[in-house]
């Protein structure tokens, strides 16, 4: 199974443990991840401060072009952000031919064109549907028993195109979680907006938001929230003590990747790389039994 990785700006910082981790299981599920020579970043940025639509779409046709040039696998972005706004690209170039054209005219500039023939698609797709729960299964050592987890999904993830879950139901981190033996906790808040990228302007009001997903999680027994996006996973976690200074809040809940949770479970402990959380993950793991 070959894939283009992209990993976007957070894989690369901030979320540098997703990329560890993902590395590492991708090994032991035969996944074969290649790096796009000379990407450039998304522009999930610009679309947030009020940026041209048109560069955000040039950014990640650019991505799509070099993609298609050095070997058209699909692309797999594991960044929600990221996802959306190429999979949000290849879509309009997809559907509209008068764009398409616009744009390889602009990528000519480049040396590029694009077919609109590649898909853009987020890493829970890949591990669910082209790796398959009974692969994960069968690669585990380390079940997670005893471990009671959020999975929090986030607002990009699946919307707006639902095209590998439901758009306001997911569940297939649930059954990737499940199928490392964890006890998956249903909560209502999974799908809830935590602030995304205006955390650091807004954040008076996005600390609200981010304490009311992780109380629900715990009111509903969580004792860890696991999350697919680098954003929702800095926001989450990283804000926490500032989050408790605004809002009067006591949070201390560890908040991890999916994947680092599979690299615990298939024995990878180097590669879970829980020693680049901020709120510490092995206490709740080992009181657990992991």
């Amino acid at each position: 199974m070959d894939y283009f990785l992209y990993s976007g700006c957070s894989l690369d910082a901030s979320g540098s443990h997703y990329l560890i981790s993902l590395e590492g299981v991708a090994s032991v599920l035969g996944i074969k991840l290649h790096e796009i020579e000379d990407w450039n970043c998304c522009g999930a940025s610009i679309s947030y401060v009020g940026g041209s639509e048109m560069q955000s779409l040039t950014l990640n046709a650019r991505n799509l072009a070099l993609a298609e040039a050095q070997g058209g696998y699909d692309i797999v972005a594991p960044c929600s952000s990221c996802y959306i706004m190429m999979n949000k690209t290849n879509h309009h170039l997809q559907e509209d031919p008068k764009l398409l054209a616009t744009m390889n005219t602009i990528l000519a500039e480049g040396g590029l064109k694009y077919s609109g023939k590649l898909k853009a698609r987020h890493l829970l797709d890949v591990l669910y549907h082209d790796v398959g729960l009974e692969k994960i299964k069968a690669a585990v050592k380390k079940p997670l028993k005893g471990l009671k987890v959020a999975a929090y999904y986030g607002c990009q993830t699946t919307r707006p195109y639902g095209e590998y879950d439901s758009k306001e139901n997911p569940r297939k981190q649930d059954e990737i979680l499940a199928a490392l033996g964890a006890q998956v906790i249903d909560y209502g808040m999974r799908v809830k907006c935590c602030g995304s990228g205006i955390f650091l302007t807004e954040i008076e009001h996005c600390a609200y938001l981010a304490k009311d997903i992780i109380e629900d999680a715990q009111k509903n027994g969580a004792q860890m929230i696991s999350t697919a996006c680098p954003m929702c996973q800095m926001n989450l976690e990283i804000y926490q003590p500032r989050i408790n200074a605004i809002t009067g809040a006591n949070l201390n809940m560890p908040v991890v990747f999916v994947t680092q949770l599979m690299a615990a479970a298939f024995g990878l402990d180097q590669d879970a790389a829980f020693d680049r959380n901020v709120v510490p993950a092995e206490p709740v793991l080992r009181a657990a039994g992991v």
